[in-house]
């Protein structure tokens, strides 16, 4: 009686020990085969990813791209199908992110197109109050928004200084320049080109483009609609025209 008795324990503990390792073999199944499966996937697509970088850059795109995979990675320059995050973050970021290379470039820019305008604002308006002065630096940055004029700082304040027929601003040709800025009134100048190239003022001279001192008075200035007057500076816009070409005249005569 004693040997049946512990024949069916036996028996049951096997029983349980069964079904338990069958419960655990299910879980294994639901729980690791899918990130097997996605381990394996991403295996895959790295492998995927570097064959085709591998290949992109032994291959000849000097001319014509010989196969469609060139072609799609020279036009996108990564694979547009790539789903690791890792890479579509790399995608997304890398027009971005500029290289050290551009924002050296970018700082040697933006400190020219600042000099040019502390220049024009020194030689143009340097005992002008403060309001005088930014009236003159607004005049140069909306010349640069405009079609009519260059699309640069430098290019508006230096228009016409290669050339025999005078600039745009009389202290690039009349000799002014000479003199080197200096002082307190350059550091103001510099302030405030700086300050106007942030954006950090409201409009002033309602889009004017021109201007002259009030102990002038030049033949285009009929010709042109007066916008602001600010110490002894008159500003100046276009007037609207139509089927007519817009003559361009020189600020500061």
């Amino acid at each position: 009686m004693e040997y049946i008795k512990r024949a069916i324990m036996t028996n049951g503990y096997q029983i349980v020990i069964g079904m338990g390792l069958a419960v655990g073999a299910g879980l294994l199944a639901v729980i690791g085969l899918p990130k097997l499966a996605n381990a394996s996937s991403n295996i895959k697509e790295q492998t995927r990813w570097q064959s085709q970088a591998e290949a992109f850059q032994n291959a000849d795109i000097t001319g014509n791209p010989s196969t469609s995979l060139v072609a799609m990675l020279a036009e996108n320059q990564l694979d547009a199908t790539i789903s690791n995050p890792f890479m579509l973050d790399l995608r997304i970021t890398q027009d971005a992110i500029p290289s050290a290379q551009d924002l050296i470039s970018q700082s040697k820019i933006y400190t020219r197109e600042v000099q040019c305008l502390s220049e024009a604002v020194y030689y143009e308006a340097r005992s002008e109050t403060s309001a005088g002065q930014k009236a003159v630096a607004e005049v140069v940055l909306n010349r640069v928004k405009s079609k009519h004029f260059p699309n640069t700082i430098c290019g508006v304040v230096y228009e016409g200084a290669e050339r025999t027929t005078g600039c745009q601003f009389s202290f690039a040709c009349d000799g002014s320049t000479s003199k080197l800025p200096h002082g307190k009134y350059w550091e103001k100048s510099r302030q405030t080109a700086e300050h106007m190239m942030m954006g950090a003022s409201a409009p002033m001279t309602r889009r004017a483009t021109h201007y002259h001192t009030t102990d002038v008075s030049p033949k285009w200035a009929p010709y042109l609609r007066e916008t602001r007057q600010y110490d002894t500076h008159v500003f100046y816009r276009f007037m609207p025209r139509k089927k007519t070409r817009l003559r361009t005249v020189s600020v500061a005569p």
